[in-house]
């Protein structure tokens, strides 16, 4: 095999490999997000459970 085709075939396994990664990372992100929305909490029902007007955060 000649040098030109072995970088040819080199370049090539590496694209495939980060395209399968960023697959991969793009369905875990989406399953860390799922899980996220449901502990996320609003402004409002913090103001609501301190029993403040205003949270002043430092």
């Amino acid at each position: 095999m000649d040098f030109i085709a072995f970088m040819s075939m080199i370049i090539l396994v590496i694209s495939l490999m980060t395209l399968v990664f960023g697959v991969i990372a793009y369905f875990l992100y989406k399953a860390r997000e799922k899980n996220r929305k449901k502990k996320q909490i609003s402004y409002e029902d913090v103001l609501h459970e301190h029993g403040k007007d205003y949270l002043f955060f430092e």
